[in-house]
């Protein structure tokens, strides 16, 4: 599936979850926070099962998006979040250790969530928890061919941060999320109470990142 179509998506889903909001929570006291973002996401490898290399790094670049978050009831919000990443992918070679770039790459984040406020909704500051489950769609390519074997995978993210309203409708929102995403799989040792047995296991692009926006309260 195409970003474009992935992204009328996640604004349908944004649409549904607004109109379950309007039954649970007067419509005079809901409101809608819209927050582009910029900031930095980091680490990640892409582990490979076959050929010279083991696993692709991906390299910590900067990133930007936007959130839209609507109120459920008190202290709680729905909340979506694309997040884009300009990247770099190199392969590392597990015979002699060396790392070599292979060619751009560019990671978009898909994900739908909860976020839950720890003080009041007319704080000025709200410190909260957040977290969610969505996709990834890979792209990446040398030469108009395809460098991984997939383009969407699951992925979620745990996190928190803090906003701060110095006016009834503008703030600022300061955002910390660790997200991984689901990439390949390999041979792994899997236990539990009647032992250890080789099993198929997921192997995930450990990620995490920091953001900073501006938050349009309507």
């Amino acid at each position: 599936m195409r970003p474009q179509k992935l992204f009328y998506l996640a604004i349908l889903l944004l649409v549904l979850a607004v109109s379950s909001a309007d039954a649970q929570w007067p419509s005079d006291r809901r409101t809608v926070e819209v927050t582009p973002f910029g900031g930095s996401r980091f680490g990640g490898v892409v582990d490979l099962n076959s050929g010279p290399a083991d696993f692709l790094p991906i390299r910590s670049t900067w990133d930007y998006g936007a959130m839209m978050d609507v109120d459920l009831v008190p202290h709680v919000q729905a909340e979506f979040m694309w997040d884009h990443q300009p990247t770099v992918l190199s392969a590392h070679d597990f015979d002699t250790g060396t790392t070599s770039r292979i060619g751009q790459a560019a990671l978009d984040f898909y994900q739908w969530g909860i976020l839950y406020s720890f003080l009041r909704p007319e704080s000025k500051i709200q410190p909260y928890v957040a977290g969610g489950l969505g996709f990834t769609h890979f792209s990446a390519k040398v030469n108009s061919m395809d460098v991984l074997p997939f383009e969407n995978r699951f992925s979620y993210n745990i996190g928190g941060g803090v906003k701060y309203f110095p006016v009834e409708h503008l703030g600022l929102r300061l955002d910390v999320r660790y997200s991984p995403t689901r990439t390949t799989s390999s041979l792994g040792l899997v236990c539990d109470f009647f032992g250890c047995f080789p099993a198929e296991v997921a192997n995930y692009a450990q990620q995490g990142e920091a953001n900073v926006g501006v938050i349009f309260r309507f």
